[in-house]
C-alpha cells in the first residue's frame, strides 16, 4: 500500500466495515434458515457480535485516520505560521538595524558640522 498513513488507515477501516457487513449478512442468512429461536441464538450471538466488533474496529480506524490527518494539517499550518513569524521578525530586525545605522550616521554628520562651525 502506498500513500499517507491516514489513507492507509481509512482503507483498512473500510475493509473492516465490509468484513463486518459480510459476517452480519452470513449470520442473518444462517439464522433465517431456522424457524426456532433456540437454533437462531448461536447465529445471532456469534455472527452478530463478530460483525459488530469488525464494524467498530473499522470505525475506530477511520476516526484515527481523520484525527491523524487533522493533526498533520495542523502541524503543517503551525510550521508555516512559525516560518512567517520568523521572517517578519527578521525583516523588522533588519529595518531596525538600518534605522539605527542611519540615525548614527546622522548624529556623526551633525557632530562634524558642529565641529566645523566651532
Amino acid at each position: 500500500m502506498s500513500g499517507s498513513p491516514a489513507t492507509r488507515l481509512r482503507l483498512l477501516g473500510i475493509l473492516f466495515w465490509m468484513a463486518g457487513g459480510i459476517v452480519i449478512t452470513f449470520a442473518w442468512m444462517g439464522m433465517a434458515e431456522l424457524a426456532y429461536v433456540d437454533g437462531q441464538m448461536p447465529y445471532l450471538v456469534s455472527g452478530g457480535a463478530a460483525g459488530l466488533a469488525l464494524v467498530l474496529v473499522g470505525s475506530t480506524l477511520i476516526l484515527s485516520a481523520a484525527i491523524s490527518q487533522a493533526a498533520e494539517h495542523t502541524a503543517q499550518r503551525t510550521a508555516a505560521l512559525l516560518k512567517l513569524a520568523a521572517d517578519e521578525a527578521a525583516d523588522a530586525f533588519e529595518a531596525e538595524r538600518k534605522s539605527s545605522e542611519s540615525a548614527l550616521k546622522d548624529a556623526e554628520a551633525e557632530e562634524k558640522t558642529e565641529a566645523k562651525a566651532a
